[in-house]
């Protein structure tokens, strides 16, 4: 019995170490008090994430092509801050590469229309969870600014010139100064960083560790709570889309 009891403990020991060790982070973040394990759940729609676009093949699954972002009530669905200026963009990509011809990703100035990047790329082999980046030969996003950016995704068809069967998902992004937020230190815990984001509308940054917040199944079950995805918490990670193409479409420039 008290081997038992001993056994018991250390189990709980080892998990409240892994449920709060720090996450590497290039912006520090405040560390704020603990939170509870679940957040509020928030009812929609089924088809609140359903993209835009034809109905083609690529579009005949069983969870949603999506933004990793909770859905809004501003001017865009899918909208949010980051503290970056060359952030990441996480999506739910249900569909094998073979099923998709192509994709593409636009982010513009909602102001004067100015490319900040745009891009042609190929989906990861397998379906999951993908991720492109700003590199830095894009245009770096300015402080307190609106971006608006498009993903968009072309079915394969009989033709491989023909782009009319695409579906795609637009929002917003706006890069905050972190001096408009509260002082922030050195480090964070994995729930109090998580926290932080989902205060401030930081949801283009508190999915930029996603690799790592994948590895603590608290933790990973908390954000997709927080973004209503939970049904895809069993869904894996895919990686990077890959660009195709002149890498001049990288380069800012007016339509």
């Amino acid at each position: 019995m008290i081997a038992l009891k001993l056994a018991l403990i250390l189990a709980i020991t080892v998990l409240e170490l892994t449920i709060h060790r720090p996450l590497v982070q290039a912006h520090p973040i405040q560390k704020l008090a603990s939170i509870k394990q679940d957040p509020p759940v928030r009812d929609r729609p089924n088809n609140d994430r359903k993209p835009a676009g034809t109905r083609g093949p690529c579009e005949q699954t069983e969870q949603p092509f999506t933004p990793l972002l909770p859905i809004t009530d501003s001017d865009y669905k899918f909208s949010g801050f980051t503290l970056k200026a060359y952030p990441t963009f996480w999506f739910y990509i249900p569909y094998p590469s073979n099923t998709i011809n192509r994709g593409s990703f636009v982010l513009k100035n909602s102001q004067d229309e100015t490319r900040n990047y745009q891009v042609s790329f190929q989906l990861p082999e397998t379906p999951g969870f993908v991720k492109i980046s700003l590199p830095i030969t894009a245009i770096p996003l300015e402080l307190n600014k609106q971006y608006r950016w498009q993903f968009t995704l072309y079915c394969t068809s009989n033709d491989p010139t023909d782009l009319s069967q695409s579906i795609w998902h637009n929002g917003s992004i706006e890069r905050l100064d972190p001096q408009r937020l509260e002082p922030q230190t050195a480090t964070a815990l994995v729930m109090d960083q998580m926290k932080f984001y989902q205060d401030n509308r930081l949801w283009y940054d508190i999915s930029a560790d996603l690799v790592q917040i994948y590895d603590f199944p608290l933790a990973w079950r908390y954000l997709l709570r927080t973004i209503d995805l939970e049904e895809l918490k069993k869904e894996p990670i895919a990686g990077s889309v890959q660009p195709i193409g002149d890498s001049n479409e990288i380069l800012g420039n007016r339509e």
